[in-house]
């Protein structure tokens, strides 16, 4: 769920964050929701607030635009923490500890099935990753100060649990946005 704020003039804001001062409501951040967002769903919003109509194309690219200064911000922190990568995931995997992966939709088949392989072994021996599919090589190349990435992998124990979670929500909302257009 997000926050949306309405503000003095009517104008509706994602508050990512929520932190923001002011009223507002949540927004279902799944697919099905965003499916079938438009003007019309944001209606009932009229009895409570002051709000202007259309609203939701607006919505829509300011929370693509928070979302992805955001995950820039993020990405930028936990570059230190990252690999990049084939040989650098590839070794990563072995290491024990819980990780995310970032693989790139446009990234080679033989990377992706190696990648993919070991996970599932990395799995059979209990030892628990998450793969998360990202817009392309190009994008998590531009969130990594790089030109183009395919792989990259993250720990995600300790300290890295919850900037990780966040980056995983995060990168899922930017990428249901991405696919309703």
């Amino acid at each position: 769920m997000l926050r949306l704020i309405v503000d003095d003039e009517g104008q509706l804001w994602p508050d990512l964050l929520q932190k923001l001062p002011g009223r507002g409501v949540y927004l279902c951040m799944q697919a099905e929701c965003l499916n079938g967002m438009s003007d019309r769903r944001l209606q009932p919003l009229k009895a409570k607030f002051k709000v202007d109509f259309p609203q939701w194309e607006k919505v829509k690219e300011r929370l693509v635009s928070i979302l992805h200064k955001q995950l820039l911000q993020m990405f930028t922190r936990l570059r230190v923490k990252t690999e990049i990568g084939r040989d650098a995931v590839m070794h990563r995997l072995w290491n024990n500890a819980p990780v995310l992966l970032l693989i790139a939709t446009d990234a080679g088949d033989a990377v992706v099935r190696q990648i993919e392989d070991a996970v599932e072994k990395r799995e059979q021996a209990g030892h628990k990753s998450r793969t998360l599919s990202v817009e392309s090589k190009q994008w998590l190349g531009e969130m990594l100060g790089r030109d183009s990435v395919a792989v990259a992998a993250l720990g995600t124990s300790g300290m890295m649990a919850t900037n990780v979670r966040k980056l995983n929500q995060y990168c899922g909302w930017y990428g249901q946005l991405k696919v309703i257009g």
